[in-house]
């Protein structure tokens, strides 16, 4: 459709003084130049194309310009990443996640074997231990045991030791009492 500059303006949305600046640009579409009160013509189909490659014109300039920007930006932020985790690595602040998955498998299997060796281990104890609270006592133990090792706690034998002489004397005060 063949419009004169107000016109075009109104389909536009632009002011008329826009569509004057981008008449100076020797790729915008006139259809019929004319000066007086007729003016020039313009044909909306090639303005609105114009219009669009104009924008595609523009992105791909700016695009690229921040593309190369971006791209360095990220290349230098990798670098800084990597030679963070390289020292933490040196200063081991960090493990490597396959070191952490083989040693869960590592614990885990084990705790596996453990508990499914207990019922022939404390089977026989259970059997012969002199009330419930004696057969309890051997489960527990033998759960703390298996829990200990799976965080890979190791008792001394300092400590049990004492565990051992701390449950005597509980049991010793428990037979007074009764």
């Amino acid at each position: 459709m063949i419009v004169n500059k107000r016109q075009l303006s109104q389909i536009l949305a632009v002011a008329e003084e826009t569509i004057t600046q981008w008449q100076r640009d020797s790729n915008f579409p006139i259809e019929s130049r004319s000066k007086g009160q007729k003016g020039n013509q313009y044909d909306t189909g090639a303005v609105i194309a114009w219009l669009k490659k104009r924008e595609v014109d523009n992105l791909m300039v700016n695009t690229s310009a921040i593309d190369i920007e971006e791209a360095k930006r990220r290349k230098i932020a990798a670098e800084a990443g990597l030679a963070e985790l390289e020292l933490a690595k040196e200063q081991g602040t960090v493990v490597l996640v396959e070191d952490v998955a083989d040693e869960f498998a590592e614990q885990v299997s084990a705790l596996r074997a453990k508990l499914l060796s207990m019922p022939s281990k404390l089977g026989s104890l259970i059997f012969t231990a002199k009330d419930v609270t004696e057969a309890k006592e051997i489960l527990e133990n033998a759960m703390l045991e298996a829990l200990n090792e799976l965080v890979g706690y190791r008792e001394t034998e300092t400590e049990r030791d004492f565990a051992e002489g701390v449950s005597e004397s509980l049991e010793g005060e428990t037979e007074a009492a009764a």
